[in-house]
C-alpha cells in the first residue's frame, strides 16, 4: 500500500499489473477491497499498469464542482497530483465504481485530454436538482470516451445510464445480464465486468 497526501491525511493506493506498461489505468473504488485487483487473472491478459485508489467519507460526502473547496473537490486535486506523478506525460484510462463514480467523472473532466477513456460501473445519476446542476457542467467538459455499465438489482439502472448517456459527448451503455452477476446482493460489480472495462479503458493492450 502506498500513500498520497490528502487534506490532513493520506489517500491509500496500490499498483498492480505490468509495472513498465505504456498504458496506465486508474481505478477509484470504496470499501475494504478498493485497492485490490478486481480480477488478477483478467489483469494478466493485458499489458497495462493499474493504480487502484481507495476513497471513503468524507471525500464522497459533498458534490464536487469546479474550483470547489469541499472534501470532494479537494480530493480531485489530490488525485490530479497522484495521476500526474504516477503517469507523467501520458494519456490514461480512468474507472469509477458506484459511490466513487462522481469523483471519477469530475477527475476526468478536470484532466481534459489526459484522460482519454472513462468507465463508470454501477453509478447512479444525481438524485436532486442541486447535484444535477453541479454535475451537468462537468459532463460538458468531458473529453473522454465513456463506457457506462449497469445491471442487476442496483444501485444504478437503465434510467441512470440514460441520464449520463444523454449528457456525454461520446459514450455507450452496457447492460450486464443477470446471469453474469455473481455478487451476494445481485449488484453489478467491477470484478464481474473487469475484462470488458479494461478493453475500453486500455484499448489495444490485450496481450497476444
Amino acid at each position: 500500500m502506498s500513500l498520497a497526501p490528502w487534506l490532513d491525511g493520506e489517500l491509500g493506493y496500490r499498483s498492480f499489473g505490468a509495472p513498465g506498461a505504456p498504458r496506465a489505468v486508474f481505478v477509484l473504488r470504496t470499501g475494504d477491497v478498493a485497492t485490490t485487483d478486481p480480477d488478477a487473472r483478467v489483469t494478466a491478459l493485458f499489458d497495462v499498469r493499474v493504480v487502484a485508489v481507495g476513497l471513503d467519507a468524507p471525500e464522497l460526502e459533498d458534490p464536487p464542482a469546479f474550483g470547489s473547496q469541499t472534501p470532494a473537490g479537494l480530493t480531485v486535486e489530490a488525485l490530479q497530483a497522484l495521476l500526474e506523478r504516477e503517469a507523467p506525460g501520458a494519456t490514461v484510462g480512468l474507472v469509477g465504481e458506484r459511490a466513487a463514480g462522481p469523483i471519477a467523472v469530475h477527475l476526468a473532466a478536470a484532466m481534459g485530454p489526459i484522460v482519454d477513456r472513462l468507465a463508470i460501473v454501477g453509478v447512479r445519476s444525481p438524485s436532486d436538482p442541486l447535484s444535477r446542476n453541479v454535475r451537468t457542467p462537468l459532463l460538458d467538459h468531458l473529453d473522454a470516451e465513456a463506457l457506462i455499465v449497469v445491471g442487476g438489482d442496483g444501485p444504478a439502472d437503465h434510467d441512470d445510464a440514460a441520464w449520463y448517456l444523454e449528457r456525454m459527448r461520446s459514450a455507450e451503455v452496457e447492460v450486464v445480464p443477470d446471469d453474469e452477476i455473481d455478487s451476494v446482493n445481485g449488484h453489478v460489480t467491477l470484478t464481474s465486468v473487469w475484462e470488458r472495462v479494461l478493453q475500453h479503458v486500455a484499448p489495444g493492450a490485450e496481450r497476444a
